[in-house]
């Protein structure tokens, strides 16, 4: 070591631990053992030689008898001859077994688990530590555990839909039983069978409804609360997040109307001589969107497309033709049915939600049809000439009208100031006819 002309106590003391280890081929785990057990000699020696104000003679005086002693080198024999040991992680089951054999003889179960559930705390792996606790405390939930394992890893398994998220799938794309059996034998692992699909529709149901051979109708209120139910579990994570005050503070906008219509006549017999199958008026609300804070300014949900029948929720239909005194008869029920509507509270999670109602009116039956009215705009020139009103004005009310009904999300400024620009442009031509 002085024929190295190494200067500083760290290097000499580098350089002896380099040349013990070079002095044999031994093994990856006795290294590591000899390196550890080394690494304290060195610390001690160091703490000692800063004690001694890096003074050679001062560090002499103090540990003569230290200096004096032996020091037990490794040596080739201390290895068995054969194959090389392995680490633990790398060993068989049967060998794991027999290694701890001794000490699971030896210790309890409890403590082996309690230093398993530590040592996972002290690695930040609390999950793990708190599925040991409760695996080891019920066999139950062991085997809960270990079913819910398989099934996950199962191939085809990753991501199963829930009946409900099945039963929205089954909705929007207008699916038929007959088309829906069809998708799920592609993969049956990852669609539930149509039953569960059927139970889940049944939780949508409203039940207070009255039926008749003449009408049908519900309870507005009782609607209103299914309606909010619906939404709250769709809404479930962005509702918990919350704060106290906007929880106390949820209003759900909705609009309300009603209209008549004509279909086919089905025979169907109905006790009051007045009414008939071949006429139907409907009054339905539809949600708009669910607000809360100060001033109602931030917004929890928005209808993507309120003025689609998507999301309309039926208050009550007749066989009855429209008129004007049944569309007044209309509009006094379902008012009536608004004034006495009160706030609703849910709880998820264990937690409560408070709703307050804001309903406003909107169309209702009247002369200009949708049919009429989609026929006018089809042709905005020849309603144009019909009507002496400039193309411009039309054709840019055409388009303001497609873009709110097409269910999409719109830049409202830019629709409405590109159709105040042409509406301004046509306003003289207007007034003077």
């Amino acid at each position: 070591m002085q024929r190295q002309n190494l200067i500083s106590l760290e290097e000499k003391l580098d350089f002896l631990e380099d040349n013990l280890l070079s002095c044999h081929a031994y093994s990856a785990e006795y290294v590591q053992t000899f390196k550890k057990s080394f690494s304290y000699f060195k610390a001690q020696l160091k703490e000692k030689w800063t004690k001694a104000r890096r003074k050679e003679d001062a560090f002499l005086k103090a540990n003569q008898s230290r200096l004096n002693g032996a020091i037990e080198i490794p040596n080739k024999s201390h290895f068995r001859p054969g194959r090389p040991l392995k680490s633990f992680e790398k060993c068989s089951e049967r060998s794991k077994r027999r290694k701890t054999e001794e000490v699971r003889s030896m210790v309890e179960d409890t403590v082996i688990i309690h230093a398993a559930q530590s040592t996972l705390i002290a690695k930040g792996q609390r999950d793990g530590s708190r599925i040991l606790i409760e695996i080891a405390e019920s066999a139950s939930r062991a085997a809960k555990y270990k079913s819910a394992y398989k099934e996950s890893t199962s191939p085809g398994r990753g991501n199963i839909l829930t009946p409900h998220a099945a039963l929205a799938m089954f909705v929007e794309a207008d699916l038929t039983r007959e088309q829906y059996e069809i998708i799920r034998n592609t993969n049956p692992y990852l669609y539930p069978c149509y039953d569960r699909l059927l139970e889940a529709k049944k939780e949508c149901y409203q039940t207070q409804i009255r039926v008749t051979s003449s009408y049908a109708e519900t309870d507005l209120q009782s609607l209103i609360d299914n309606t909010i139910m619906r939404l709250s579990m769709y809404l479930e994570e962005e509702l918990l997040t919350l704060s106290e005050n906007e929880r106390n503070s949820l209003t759900i906008i909705c609009k309300w109307g009603c209209d008549g219509s004509q279909q086919a006549k089905y025979k169907q017999k109905i006790e009051d001589t007045s009414g008939s199958d071949a006429n139907i008026f409907l009054s339905s609300f539809v949600p708009r969107q669910i607000t809360c804070g100060n001033e109602n300014r931030k917004i929890v949900w928005q209808n993507p497309s309120p003025s689609s029948p998507r999301l309309c929720r039926p208050i009550r239909f007749r066989f009855i033709k429209e008129s004007i005194d049944v569309t007044k008869e209309e509009i006094n029920f379902v008012e009536s049915s608004v004034n006495n509507l009160v706030t609703s509270e849910i709880e998820l999670q264990g937690n409560k939600f408070v709703f307050m109602l804001h309903m406003t009116k909107g169309n209702y039956g009247n002369t200009n049809d949708g049919n009429t009215s989609r026929r006018f705009f089809k042709n905005p020139k020849l309603a144009a000439d019909i009507i002496g009103v400039d193309y411009n004005f039309i054709y840019r009310l055409k388009i303001i009208l497609e873009a709110i009904s097409s269910g999409y999300e719109i830049d409202s400024a830019t629709t409405v100031r590109g159709g105040s620009r042409g509406a301004q442009q046509a306003l003289p031509d207007v007034s003077r006819k």
